[in-house]
């Protein structure tokens, strides 16, 4: 009984595991629209921030809109 459990407890996490995770294709294109809005620059050359990284994040949180936009400026 508890081996029956455990197999089936491990399967749902498995699932959603799979479920929740980015597409590799989503990642790709955030990250190459992040590097478009924000290019790369010499670390050291201009003071760092992390408006990539953010712009980054937004972009896999909505992962089913295709277009990469400029995020908002506060």
């Amino acid at each position: 009984m508890s081996v029956r459990f455990s197999v089936v407890l491990a399967l749902l996490l498995a699932s959603r595991a799979a479920v929740a995770a980015p597409a590799a294709e989503t990642a790709k294109r955030c990250l190459r629209a992040a590097y478009m809005v924000y290019p790369y620059k010499r670390p050291g050359a201009v003071p760092m921030n992390g408006d990539r990284l953010h712009f980054f994040q937004q972009c896999m949180a909505q992962d089913d809109t295709k277009s990469a936009e400029a995020p908002k400026r506060d």
